[in-house]
């Protein structure tokens, strides 16, 4: 559509379509460059996380936050699946999601299966994914390297906006779907007294 858009608005001699061809290439150079930075991140911060997990620091980490995790996940008894959604957390807080997204995929494949594989997610799938995709990031690494890379004076003036969107994310996702989840308990329960 752009070639065609740029096309329409050039001469009959079509003199133009070099420039056109010239920054097409670029834009292509760029964004090489643009997901090679990215890769570099990723990189680290899973050699980091697995670095951390062989240490014994994450299992530290799941102890710490026990309360937080069992009032998430009251359900939730298999502690290498704790151990999982922690350190997609961890990626997501300190702003690497391109990271967390190894993790997190590995830690609902393993809730899937302790669900059965049913069609219908379970209420921990729910919560997972709600907090997950809406995780508060204290630094947003990934977006300040993107600032940084188009060229911003201040790339690091995101943190507090997205400290505070985050945090009010996080929060609305929890609310939802404890809702939701007393909503579906009502319902079956009422299902079972009916029977």
């Amino acid at each position: 559509m752009g070639f065609l858009c740029y096309a329409a608005g050039q001469s009959p001699s079509g003199e133009g379509f070099g420039n056109f061809t010239q920054g097409m290439l670029q834009s292509c150079e760029d964004a090489v460059y643009f997901v090679i930075g990215l890769i570099g991140i990723m990189g680290l911060w899973s050699g980091f996380m697995n670095i951390a997990r062989g240490s014994g620091l994450i299992h530290a980490l799941a102890e710490k936050s026990r309360s937080f995790m069992r009032y998430l996940f009251p359900k939730e008894k298999n502690e290498e699946t704790i151990m999982m959604m922690l350190m997609g957390f961890a990626a997501n807080i300190f702003g690497a999601g391109n990271s967390a997204t190894v993790f997190s995929l590995q830690a609902m494949k393993m809730l899937d299966e302790e669900n059965g594989r049913r069609e219908e997610a379970s209420d921990e799938m729910c919560m997972f994914a709600a907090v997950n995709m809406s995780m508060l990031q204290l630094v947003p690494i990934t977006v300040i390297q993107i600032r940084a890379n188009a060229g911003s004076a201040s790339p690091e003036d995101i943190i507090l906006p997205s400290v505070l969107s985050g945090a009010a994310a996080t929060a609305a996702s929890v609310l939802v779907c404890r809702y939701y989840e007393r909503r579906r308990s009502l319902h079956r329960g009422g299902r079972i007294s009916a029977r």
